[in-house]
């Protein structure tokens, strides 16, 4: 399944459906349990779910269900004849050419023609519904040019009253517009309640019901909801679970600020409110609703279950109070426990944390010509750390091949192989190379990366001993909640340039405890070549996508008379970031940095 920005947003909108249609329910099946304000104030902190998709998680070490999502399609992606998680590698030889690459293609569904057309489609959605909200707001500032400031003395008196009585003492323009046909609100910071210019058919009494509902709208900030709310609609024009789940909210804060309402006026004024909102939703039938106003009219529909709730108001409860609360801590953990899984960016980059202060930091971008990538020397003498592209250097990402070092680690110590004993017969699948079609025992495994060998071990090993393994020698992430034949390659494990040097010096020393005969004998298979009495050893992998080489890795260690050198280096491009391109780069690199000079030089 394709990583892009659409793929991951179609799939973050699936998981964000199903969030909003648990909370719809939650809300239908408790609605008698729980206050009008409550229902409302848990559509507000929902929208949170609406922002998720585009807040980078990726600092969280959070294995969300987004995860597993992707690592589902990843698992099941097609790959080219071999049976499970096809991967790249390179062989390591020291009579042939190990500079060549021994690789399988990953074979997914193209989905960069697809992700363009639908990007676009979205893009043109979004326009239209942000047109829509210009020309709301067009008319809305129309409306604020034609507002005569309200000069009656009895009105402003009235209002005043209003304002003592709801409690709030911030500036609000109460004007008139013969533009408008019912009372609406706007403005965000400097709040504006505008009522039609023919209000002679209003009594004293309508008309502080009238205010009472603006000014409440006001106080509770409400606009800032309303502009939020369009800007839902506009992300989200495709998705008609949103508009319906914005469509009720709408609802429901109406009802929240009848609800204050009807706590400010006397039990014999509330009929005349209800008569109020129907009064002015017969007229607001024949306008078209401003986006981003509050508007004391609302549809039929909307007007129905208004009045049927101001019918039935009762002053809450400290039962019901209590009930509402724990209705709303439960959502609220539901939303909190789910936006991790609704990041976009959740799969993004992860980074290990790199503190030593005993590094030089070099230029090597020659080397990589347009690919971009990362290299981390480590002098064992020196104790130094030479770094090139830190923040890529500290990047982690799957280790492809370069994870059987430990995987072979794993094997030996466990006791499913040793190094006289790690025979495992070809079961006959044709591979794309003849090397890979054979018996196989640890060395030429690892001299030709075959990839079935390294999985059966997995396979033997069993996915809770491997996650122990991991674990104990601390190797990256540790996350193997990826399919058992490819975790490594594209899937839940990752691991930095940085700790793939720091785990190999550990390794080379074994401060991992382990059978010195284990360690030894992995050290035996990695070796690459000697040259002038130094000793190169190093695992190269690649990931191909489509048959192109899109990532590259080359581990390893060149052991000289006096000191010993670790080396990981990591690339990534749209083609030739494979293995191969890693070795030239690294012995480039050796070389330049008077650490060793290849044969192959």
């Amino acid at each position: 399944m394709g990583n892009s920005f659409f793929t991951l947003f179609l799939i973050s909108n699936i998981i964000l459906s199903v969030i909003f249609c648990i909370i719809i329910l939650i809300k239908k099946l408790l609605k008698a349990q729980i206050t009008v304000n409550t229902q409302y104030h848990i559509s507000v902190i929902s929208l949170l779910t609406l922002i998720a998709p585009f807040i980078p998680f990726h600092f969280l070490k959070i294995n969300s269900f987004f995860d597993w999502m992707i690592n589902f399609g990843a698992s099941n992606s097609k790959l080219s004849d071999i049976r499970s998680a096809g991967k790249t590698t390179e062989t390591i030889n020291q009579n042939a050419n190990w500079l060549q690459d021994f690789s399988m293609s990953i074979e997914q569904s193209s989905f960069g023609m697809m992700d363009s057309v639908f990007f676009i489609v979205w893009i043109l959605g979004m326009i239209v519904i942000l047109m829509a909200t210009l020309y709301s707001n067009l008319r809305i500032v129309k409306i604020k040019k034609s507002l005569q400031v309200v000069e009656n003395k009895e009105l402003s008196t009235l209002f005043y009253t209003c304002k003592e009585e709801v409690h709030f003492h911030k500036m609000v323009v109460l004007g008139y517009s013969s533009l408008i046909k019912s009372p609406i609100t706007f403005g965000i910071i400097y709040p504006y309640i505008v009522i039609p210019k023919d209000i002679s058919t209003l009594s004293t009494n309508e008309m502080k019901c009238v205010l009472l509902h603006e000014l409440y709208h006001c106080k509770r900030r409400d606009m800032l909801v309303n502009y939020f709310m369009c800007l839902s609609r506009t992300v989200y024009w495709f998705n008609p679970l949103v508009w319906y789940f914005l469509k009720e909210m709408k609802t429901e804060m109406e009802i929240s600020c009848d609800y204050a309402v009807l706590k400010t006026l006397d039990k014999e004024s509330h009929l005349k409110y209800s008569e109020v909102i129907l009064k002015f939703a017969s007229i607001s039938q024949r306008t078209s609703s401003l986006l981003a106003a509050s508007d004391i009219s609302s549809s039929y529909k909307q007007v129905k279950r208004r009045i049927v709730t101001i019918v039935n108001f009762q002053v809450e409860s400290h039962l019901l109070k209590m009930k509402s609360a724990l209705v709303f801590i439960i959502v609220l953990a539901i939303i909190l426990i789910s936006i991790p899984s609704i990041s976009i960016l959740a799969v993004n980059k992860e980074s290990h944390p790199f503190s030593n202060t005993n590094v030089v930091y070099k230029d090597y971008s020659s080397f990589f010509d347009e690919l971009s990538g990362s290299a981390v020397l480590y002098d064992l003498k020196m104790k130094q750390y030479t770094i090139y592209n830190k923040e890529e250097s500290t990047t982690r990402f799957a280790p492809a091949s370069t994870y059987k070092i430990f995987n072979a680690l794993f094997a030996l110590e466990s006791g499913i192989i040793t190094r006289d004993n790690s025979q495992m017969t070809w079961d006959g699948t044709l591979y794309p190379y003849e090397e890979w079609n054979q018996d196989q025992d640890l060395f030429s495994a690892m001299e030709s990366s075959a990839s079935w060998y390294f999985q059966n071990l997995d396979q033997q090993m069993g996915k809770k001993k491997l996650q122990n393994y991991y674990e104990q020698i601390n190797y990256g992430n540790g996350d193997l909640s990826g399919n058992i034949t490819n975790y490594w390659l594209n899937d839940s494990l990752k691991i930095s340039p940085v700790e793939q040097v720091d785990i190999l010096k550990k390794f080379y020393d074994n401060e991992f405890a382990f059978e010195q005969s284990s360690i030894q004998t992995v050290k035996d298979s990695l070796l690459l070549e000697e040259s002038n009495g130094n000793r190169l050893s190093g695992k190269t992998g690649t990931t191909v996508l489509n048959g192109e080489n899109i990532e590259g890795w080359f581990v390893g260690y060149v052991e000289t008379v006096d000191n010993t050198f670790f080396f990981a280096v990591h690339s990534q491009g749209e083609k030739q970031a494979g293995g191969s391109t890693l070795s030239k780069i690294v012995l480039s690199i050796l070389e330049k940095e008077g650490i060793y000079q290849s044969i192959f030089s």
